[in-house]
């Protein structure tokens, strides 16, 4: 009973130290979101607040817009179906409509979903901010605790782990940090299948280890769960190295069946992401890998001593190399000590020894080292499209492992190199300090970001000269409680230093362009012409759909046909240059733009256009209504075929080429040019991934629907399947018999 409650004081006491990191949030309410970036960067927002805030109301980090601009309204689409009773399958609100179970990102089976349920939505997303710490770390404290760590230890990996450089720098995505904080649960489960006297308890972790590896990949980051799962099954083939030959094939079983289970459960997730993928040109692109920042620079490794020596976006002196986020490692001062330590101690644990080794191997594909360019010069696939700086989460967890084997090698007295390690963080930080002379510009900033680690450094010597000579008289589990301390207060002004906290009331505020938007007969899209109006994926959150958006994996053909529109003319050569953000600043190309079913212009300018009127006004905010837009699904009176990319752009773009009248198709069939006569097309019923029309037609017509083109959708008339065309290079299609009818359109 004493163990047991030992233990869960332990567990206590890291969880008072979590809440205490999110205090504003917990007494105050305020919300560990970037939304104040939101409000503060973006109009109609801008607008919404000018009476207090003429010039925009301020924001803590510039840098994180993402959770705010993809993240949350992803999470936001999901759910809404969700609770519509309906699999979360398409996203009609990005791209003139993309794939939503494809989108890993927006975690459309991760379990921590059913917070949302319980809770509003802004308060379920920052429960499920304020989770990632207390689950990564209590998952490391078991973890530790397996491998017969001491509380103390254990209890300083959990904090350097959940607050760690990467885990903060990620923290308000709500889906990297998720992804990565089963790491540790996972381990344990692989230990725990090695070490069971039976292989029903084998078994029993056998099936932990699948859920957790299902619960990991659906968190929602594909390239973060990659690395997590060559470490795990190269940790668990390592462990299984010891194991006698009679306990080998079981647990072997056991172990790979695990894998297997994982692999068919996330199934659901993988099979409709790789759909996606391939019509991707993401995997296709030539990646500049080449860009500095691509890889983390040598210069940057000075962070993991000093993590803001080169500044900090939060506090607009950043000065380094793009981008802050992407190289930052920081486990403490205390922690870099101990590996340090750990790391001079490899001969006396084999534990170290492979930490040791996954740091090397991770830090030399994570620097610009000729085995690092190697996949980028070979263009090995899917390999040859990741930016390696995301191997950060591999490198603070071999840190973080060295350093709790460290700290407790020196709990135990086991070691005199502690003197030495300490020695060598000493040394950096003094020639941090002498060579700030010779940096002419961002010297004040330099040198102001060194005098927090070495205040930390100056502590921690402290506390290891006053246990050396109180050694005999005061048990070492006290200094290491007060190392535990100074770890704390370092990782908490470490991370609140990054880490937004916005009222609740910047949490995607309504206003009345947003109001107004949402009031018009759907279906209907807009066009943002202004980069500081309606970031793309935002208007998401509030139903409204945008044929704009911002996404790493996009289809190809509409990269292609926004690259058009954006150039006014039928040109689709590369590059793009919309780096994973596809908008327009322009409706000169007017009849392409009439295809994707365009309601309403929105800007920040005066627009002198025919056809467009100004519908709505909320301070620089102007909404334009396009009297001429197409509707959502026609008739044309003839069809046209092209085989060839260019020809179908350069069709589009003629002047003698009529969307509402001629379709562009890419296969051959039978349909004789006819007079448009009495016909009807109306939408009955049009959400998420369904759409239901009744059309009445007297002779057989070519309808065309203003949805993007996928092999996942079907198409059925009365209730029969059709063929679904492409038409218009993204749009669908189908032949409809004359007479009237029922066509369903679903996407599978």
């Amino acid at each position: 009973m004493k163990k047991l409650f030992l233990e869960l004081s332990t567990v206590f006491i890291f969880v008072v130290i979590v809440i205490g990191f999110f205090y504003q949030t917990i007494f105050f309410g305020k919300l560990p979101v970037p939304s104040d970036s939101l409000v503060g960067l973006y109009h109609p927002w801008r607008d919404l607040y000018s009476g207090t805030n003429p010039r925009g109301v301020p924001f803590k980090n510039y840098l994180i817009t993402d959770p705010v601009r993809q993240q949350i309204p992803w999470r936001k689409v999901v759910i809404d179906q969700w609770k519509k009773g309906k699999l979360p399958v398409w996203n009609p609100y990005n791209f003139s409509g993309t794939s939503l179970i494809g989108n890993i990102q927006a975690a459309v089976f991760y379990p921590g979903n059913v917070i949302f349920w319980l809770l509003p939505f802004a308060q379920g997303w920052s429960v499920l901010i304020v989770a990632q710490p207390i689950l990564a770390g209590i998952w490391m404290l078991l973890y530790l605790r397996n491998l017969k760590l001491s509380r103390v230890s254990s209890l300083f990996g959990a904090l350097a782990w959940s607050f760690s450089g990467f885990h903060i720098a990620w923290l308000t995505w709500g889906t990297i940090g998720h992804v990565s904080l089963w790491l540790p649960f996972l381990l344990l489960a692989i230990d725990k299948i090695n070490q069971s006297n039976s292989l029903k308890n084998a078994s029993f972790w056998g099936l932990a280890l699948a859920i957790g590896l299902s619960f990991s990949y659906f968190a929602g980051h594909t390239q973060v769960f990659l690395y997590i799962l060559i470490l795990s099954i190269t940790y668990g083939g390592w462990r299984f190295i010891g194991l006698k030959s009679s306990k080998i094939s079981p647990r072997i079983i056991i172990l790979v069946g695990a894998f297997v289970i994982s692999l068919l459960i996330t199934s659901v997730q993988w099979i409709p992401l790789i759909s996606v993928v391939r019509e991707s040109s993401r995997i296709a692109e030539s990646v500049v890998w080449q860009k500095e920042g691509w890889f983390l620079p040598w210069q940057h490794l000075v962070q993991f001593i000093a993590p803001d020596f080169f500044g900090n976006p939060a506090t607009l002196n950043y000065w380094g190399t793009w981008n802050y986020g992407e190289f930052i490692g920081y486990i403490s001062i205390v922690g870099m000590i101990f590996v340090l330590f750990a790391l001079m101690s490899l001969r006396n644990a084999v534990s170290v020894k492979f930490w040791g080794i996954a740091l090397g191997i991770t830090l030399l594909f994570l620097l610009p080292t000729p085995l690092a360019k190697l996949p980028y010069i070979l263009h090995f696939p899917i390999l040859s499209s990741l930016q390696p700086t995301r191997l950060m989460v591999i490198v603070d967890f071999a840190l973080v492992m060295l350093a709790s084997f460290g700290f407790e090698l020196w709990r135990e007295g086991k070691g005199k190199k502690i003197w030495l390690a300490a020695g060598v963080v000493g040394i950096v930080l003094l020639s941090l300090w002498g060579i700030t002379p010779e940096l002419q510009t961002n010297l004040d900033v330099a040198r102001r970001n060194l005098i927090v680690p070495s205040i930390l450094f100056g502590l921690t010597t402290l506390v290891f000269i006053t246990a050396w000579v109180f050694r005999k008289k005061v048990p070492a589990t006290w200094f290491g409680i007060a190392l535990v301390l100074i770890v704390s207060i370092d990782l908490i002004r470490f991370g609140w230093k990054f880490t937004p906290f916005s009222p609740v009331e910047y949490f995607f505020p309504q206003t009345q362009a947003i109001t107004y938007l949402q009031s018009q007969k759907k279906p209907f899209r807009v066009v943002t012409l202004d980069s500081e109006l309606f970031p793309p994926n935002v208007l998401g959150y509030y139903g409204i759909e945008d044929v704009a958006g911002y996404d790493p994996i996009y289809s190809s053909r509409y990269e292609k046909f926004f690259a058009a529109l954006a150039r006014g003319k039928p040109d689709i050569s590369p590059p793009y240059g919309f780096n994973r953000i596809l908008t327009t600043e322009s409706v000169n190309s007017r009849r392409p733009l009439w295809l994707l079913n365009v309601a309403f212009i929105l800007s920040l300018h005066e627009i002198d256009i025919p056809d467009f009127y100004l519908a709505f006004q909320e301070g620089s905010t102007r909404i334009y209504e396009n009297i001429n837009r197409s509707p959502r699904a026609f008739f044309v009176r003839s069809v046209q075929k092209e085989n060839d990319e260019n020809a179908i752009i350069q069709a589009l773009y003629s002047s003698d080429f009529y969307p509402l009248e001629t379709a562009i198709i890419e296969e051959e069939f039978s349909l004789a040019p006819k007079p448009l006569s009495q016909e009807e097309v109306s939408v009955d019923e049009y959400a998420d991934g369904l759409m239901k029309l009744t059309v009445m037609t007297p002779v057989d017509r070519f309808l065309v629907i203003s949805n993007m083109y996928d092999s996942r959708w079907q198409a059925s008339i009365d209730s029969k399947e059709t063929k679904l065309y492409r038409a218009d290079y993204i749009l669908q299609g189908i032949i409809v018999p004359s007479g009237k009818h029922q066509i369903t359109l679903k996407y599978l």
